[in-house]
């Protein structure tokens, strides 16, 4: 084997039919599968959890039984951090946003319990203080902010298109008071 070729078992496992014109054709090496697989597994919740289950189902179906027990087998060695980002009503909504790139209109509360209404363009979700953010550029304030991922009370998808912004760039660190 040339140091270019990846190590483990060769066999490609399909992740689809070649008719199936919708879904993407990618070719893994029965271990590249079983990794993703557990990766997959590993995932905390959060953004995409929904497609992640579902490409999990289908990574399974393809390694067959044998595959499923080394997914098993290797998941259980691992250790990953179980408090991923919290679902709240606003997730899906968000989710959608970012896939689709729009921007969304948010109920949020900050931390002296203050209520307002923002039309943000969310960007990236981070995780600093203790914390999970919203990492979105305020469209009414016409600047980065972070918003606290557990008081965003409700969201609404708009049909303004997100401007590209390079999220780590753009973003200062969130505000000690957040």
């Amino acid at each position: 084997m040339s140091r270019d070729e990846p190590k483990g078992r060769q066999r490609t496992v399909p992740t689809h039919q070649p008719a199936d014109p919708g879904p993407l054709a990618v070719a893994l090496t029965e271990d590249e599968a079983v990794a993703a697989a557990v990766a997959l597994v590993a995932l905390a919740p959060g953004p995409a959890s929904d497609a992640a289950r579902e490409a999990l189902h289908k990574v399974l179906t393809a390694l067959g039984p044998a595959g499923h027990d080394r997914v098993t087998e290797l998941a259980a060695r691992m250790w990953a951090r179980p408090d991923g980002l919290p679902r709240i009503p606003a997730t899906p909504v968000i989710e959608d946003a970012m896939r689709d790139g729009v921007a969304v209109s948010i109920d949020y509360v900050d931390a002296a319990g203050r209520s307002s209404h923002r039309r943000v363009e969310p960007h990236a979700f981070a995780y600093a203080r203790g914390n999970w953010y919203l990492m979105a550029w305020c469209l009414d304030k016409d600047a980065p902010r972070w918003f606290r991922w557990d008081r965003v009370e409700r969201a609404e998808l708009t049909t303004t298109p997100i401007q590209p912004r390079v999220a780590f760039s753009v973003y200062p660190a969130p505000s000690p008071r957040a």
